[in-house]
């Protein structure tokens, strides 16, 4: 059976300093979920953990109090789970401590936020150092004692591991060596953790999609499970999301025995 467009598992709130829109509300969200016949929703705002220092000051104050005032979600036909998107530094460090993921239903870490220079990546990185860290970033996490079962690995081609620069993130994608690559993907589909597809399918050429597909073919062929996140900051952005959804699917011939899922 053709993996089916149920869900949404990264969607940010007004709470996120980069959405900041009154608009994105809770509310937005189950409409959302009900024009599109989704089942199962999480926000998943931006956060770092009080306890664990070296937050940046753009972190600083995501922290759990923040994220829980969005609480209670609405209760309903779909099930509204309560996330979080934390950070990686430069230093391979987590911006959540060990007890805090029973807080979450669902977390996301992202390793390829490399557009912070000074926070999670040094300032004046190449374009072959961040092919490097595209690598070790992730490394560095599959080697993690993480409850795995409740954890995303979010947007792995995103033209940030550029530096927001759409042309070098192609590029580094390009040096990424599928020896390696094939080895990152074989732990992550061990342990379990939940690979995202998010990425816009209809922006790129027909040579430049083949770049981006190429990372999750090798991860579906290493085993791993995908799940969708639109990355919704504005309600405006998820006009487009499910026929995106629906192409991702399709280029990558995904199946409902390819679906990662979370309790």
């Amino acid at each position: 059976m053709t993996f089916s467009v149920d869900h949404d598992f990264h969607i940010h709130s007004f709470l996120s300093r980069c959405s900041d829109d009154a608009a994105q509300t809770p509310e937005a969200m189950l409409s959302y979920a009900a024009r599109f016949g989704l089942k199962k929703i999480c926000v998943t705002d931006h956060f770092w953990d009080a306890p664990i220092p070296g937050a940046n000051a753009w972190y600083r104050g995501q922290d759990l109090d923040h994220l829980r005032s969005i609480l209670p979600l609405p209760e309903g036909e779909i099930r509204f789970c309560f996330g979080a998107e934390t950070e990686m530094d430069r230093s391979f460090r987590l911006g959540i401590a060990p007890q805090t993921f029973d807080a979450f239903d669902f977390v996301i870490i992202p390793t390829t936020h490399l557009h912070m220079s000074g926070f999670t990546i040094q300032e004046g990185a190449s374009e072959a150092d961040r092919a490097r860290l595209w690598v070790k970033r992730l490394d560095a996490l599959l080697k993690m004692p993480l409850p795995w079962r409740k954890i995303g690995i979010a947007h792995l081609t995103t033209p940030l591991i550029g530096g927001n620069d759409r042309t070098m993130h192609l590029r580094i994608l390009e040096r990424l060596e599928e020896k390696q690559i094939r080895s990152l993907f074989w732990r992550a589909a061990r342990a379990g953790v939940g690979i995202e597809l998010n990425f816009d399918s209809f922006s790129y050429t027909e040579g430049e999609l083949a770049v981006v597909l190429r990372i999750y073919r090798l991860a579906k062929e290493a085993g791993c499970r995908f799940y969708l996140g639109s990355d919704a900051h504005h309600p405006r952005a998820f006009d487009r999301a499910a026929d995106n959804f629906e192409h991702i699917i399709g280029l990558l011939n995904l199946q409902e025995s390819d679906k990662f899922d979370f309790e």
